[in-house]
């Protein structure tokens, strides 16, 4: 079987894509991955396709080559991921009868949005949804969000859902037991360690995330480890950056920080399913997060993790100070967190997504 992926960007391709490439070629599958921005490990060919600003001029150009580089591969699969990214390689496969079209939903944006980019979003859903034979989603809640926009839509997820599932072997808070990241980070064993991991932007919850501290935790033993940001970020929302909130930048190492972290906050928009949830749970921490799709098909509140109405800063603050506590008892928390997590496991994912494929090729 010969398998063309499409996704927009290197850099989470090598997350996202490149452990379901490695189970295809493992399986005797041919795969091929093209991009639009930067270059993965598995990825050879990159086009400009997505529909973004700077690409606007050259689209038409880069449908061409994609319908070409289909003439020349002639697969039996294609998919394509995520919203934005889907309607050129979509397009151009149906165009050129590729019999088989996946459309692989990372998670529904349009709700984190309002006015004319929430109508567009939901247009790109449709559309997408139109031009692929098969839908796939990473969670129950996207597919009910994705049935919103139309009933005629029949999204599935992969069992329990994500996008390649989860490494729990390098997710594992014992793996990191001897971890110095504390020490060389000047983090002592009594600080609080609460960590952030996405992209510093509204829609993550990042403006949200620093104004817990800046209004409420300021007691320096509470530090905000800020995964993906960098001072400069926080100066767009903050006048300065306080002193217990530490900007990491562009971090390699998720794992062992989330290891040494106490707690994960996430107040994002919208999530499709949040990873940064599974991992912090793989890896030992409370989540605290907002109450959300994308969060809640993860996170039962009281029990695996703790979910805030209405994102609300007062409540964030005060869960964070009450779980933290000696008197509080996180440890069935944290026990049912890790069952989540295993749920979710790459060892569990992969096989499924491979018998989804035999079966997708054996139907066509």
């Amino acid at each position: 079987m010969k398998i063309l992926h499409f996704h927009p960007n290197g850099r989470m391709a090598a997350l996202f894509i490149d452990p379901l490439i490695e189970g295809e070629r493992s399986h005797g599958y041919t795969s091929e991955l093209i991009t639009s921005t930067r270059k993965s490990k598995l990825s050879e060919v990159e086009i400009a396709y997505d529909l973004s600003i700077r690409n606007l001029f050259f689209l038409p150009f880069a449908f061409f080559q994609i319908c070409m580089l289909i003439k020349a591969r002639k697969p039996d699969v294609l998919i394509s991921h995520n919203t934005k990214s889907s309607p050129l390689p979509l397009l151009a496969a149906w165009l050129m009868r590729v019999k088989v079209r996946v459309y692989f939903n990372h998670g529904v944006p349009y709700v984190g949005y309002a006015g004319v980019m929430r109508w567009i979003l939901r247009f790109f859903e449709r559309l997408n949804c139109f031009l692929a034979t098969r839908i796939l989603t990473v969670s129950s809640d996207m597919v009910k969000l994705l049935k919103h926009v139309s009933d005629q839509i029949q999204p599935a997820t992969i069992l329990n859902g994500s996008a390649c599932g989860l490494d729990i072997d390098t997710y594992n808070r014992e793996r990191y037991k001897d971890s110095i990241w504390r020490t060389e980070n000047r983090i002592s064993e009594d600080d609080v360690v609460v960590a952030f991991v996405g992209r510093p932007e509204r829609r993550k919850g990042f403006e949200r995330a620093l104004h817990v501290w800046a209004n409420y935790l300021k007691d320096p033993k509470y530090k905000l480890v800020l995964c993906g940001a960098t001072p400069a970020d926080v100066s767009r929302f903050l006048p300065r950056v306080p002193d217990n909130v530490i900007c990491l930048g562009f971090v390699s190492n998720i794992p062992e920080i989330l290891s040494n972290s106490d707690i994960l906050i996430m107040p994002s928009l919208h999530e499709g399913l949040s990873y940064a949830v599974l991992e912090a749970m793989a890896c030992g921490c409370v989540v605290i997060a907002n109450d959300i799709e994308g969060i809640r098909s993860l996170v039962l509140d009281g029990q695996n993790g703790y979910l805030v109405k209405n994102n609300a800063l007062s409540t964030y603050a005060d869960l964070i100070q009450v779980v933290t506590t000696e008197e509080y008892n996180v440890s069935n928390i944290k026990r049912q967190a890790t069952i989540t997590a295993e749920m979710f496991s790459r060892k569990l994912f992969i096989p499924a997504y491979l018998s989804f494929l035999n079966d997708i090729a054996r139907k066509a």
